[in-house]
């Protein structure tokens, strides 16, 4: 399984898709219509109609599922701006996508200062723990592993699924799914705090493996921060990391790359767990 990170239209998620998933859950046909006036985009709407035109009343089993998961899809994971005509899918922007299972390893070893990264076992019965109740306010870690935060009116998971994961709690307003997003604020939040959590992932590093210094420390750090285009050649391998150091330093760039991206165009993200039938470890 992989997991993907896309930027979302902040304005767009707040007032066309969150009012019409809530809507939805009760009355689908009455939020399709209240979606199509807003909507200039030809696929979406042709969506809507196609469903409107075998929808009974009630809630998501009125309309035919194949076209509702490709309008959530499209309403979700693709670029939207607002055009003369309504909101209209923009130009395609590059996302974000590796292996679920490493996604969320790397997310764990920025959010999580006592994440026994160094451990395979130990490491992995972390991750399969959180996948199944992700914790909060865990940052980029919760947002993978599909918590939702601000809590939904709707259950997410009747929304839209790929692996059948999900929870809706409404006393303890808590949700998590297949899928989920974080506002504009949250992303500039984080991407405030990047910097920070960086430079103490590498001070954890240089005080487990117990040395005086990382020679790298300023060129990794720069590169995780966008500052370099290339990561440094490593001579000194993270022990916790083994043969893969390298990889594992590109790859956090990457994924803090995207962070960086959205937040200085303030936009959201979005991720989605796509379809599987195992988790690479």
């Amino acid at each position: 399984m992989d997991v993907v990170l896309r930027s979302i239209n902040d304005r767009f998620f707040h007032e066309q898709v969150l009012p019409f998933l809530t809507r939805a859950m009760a009355d689908a046909s009455g939020a399709l219509e209240s979606l199509l006036e807003g909507l200039g985009d030809g696929q979406a709407r042709m969506l809507c109609e196609r469903m409107l035109s075998t929808a009974v009343p009630g809630g998501l089993g009125s309309v035919d599922a194949e076209p509702w998961a490709d309008l959530v899809d499209r309403l979700v994971f693709l670029p939207w701006h607002e055009g003369p005509a309504g909101w209209e899918v923009a130009a395609m922007q590059a996302g974000y996508a590796d292996g679920w299972d490493e996604a969320l390893h790397l997310a764990l070893m920025l959010e999580q200062p006592g994440y026994p990264y160094w451990d395979a076992r130990a490491s992995r019965e972390v991750r399969d723990g959180f996948r199944f109740r992700p914790m909060a306010d865990v940052g980029l870690a919760s947002l993978l592993a599909g918590q939702w935060e601000p809590f939904p009116e709707f259950p997410p998971d009747r929304v839209f699924a790929t692996q059948g994961r999900g929870e809706y709690f409404a006393h303890e307003r808590f949700a998590f799914a297949d899928w989920a997003w974080r506002p504009a604020k949250a992303v500039a939040h984080w991407q405030v705090n990047l910097p920070r959590k960086l430079e103490k992932l590498l001070a954890r590093e240089q005080e487990r493996m117990k040395l005086s210094s990382l020679p790298e420390k300023d060129e990794v750090l720069g590169y995780w921060l966008g500052k370099v285009a290339q990561p440094p050649p490593l001579t000194v391998a993270f022990s916790g990391l083994g043969p893969r150091a390298a990889n594992w330093i590109r790859e956090l760039g990457a994924l803090t790359s995207h962070v960086r991206t959205a937040a200085l165009s303030k936009q959201g993200l979005a991720a989605l767990v796509t379809k599987g039938s195992s988790v690479r470890v």
